[in-house]
């Protein structure tokens, strides 16, 4: 199981490189991540998850 991985391919618009410079984590460790080499740390996933759950409310903010 690679709950990161699952994100980011159920929702291939997310740009991996992108929210890893957003949050300050290293490009090549983001894509571990989402490649499941190494799995990120509790706190970490926490970290990950959050930033997605701010970006979504951010989205639901936008007014065309």
């Amino acid at each position: 199981e690679n709950p990161v991985g699952a994100i980011f391919e159920r929702f291939p618009e997310l740009n991996v490189r992108q929210i890893a410079k957003s949050m300050g984590i290293n490009e090549s460790l983001m894509q571990h991540y989402v490649k499941g080499v190494k799995r990120p740390s509790f706190d970490r996933a926490m970290e990950i998850e959050n930033f997605l759950h701010n970006l979504g409310e951010e989205l639901l903010k936008i007014k065309i």
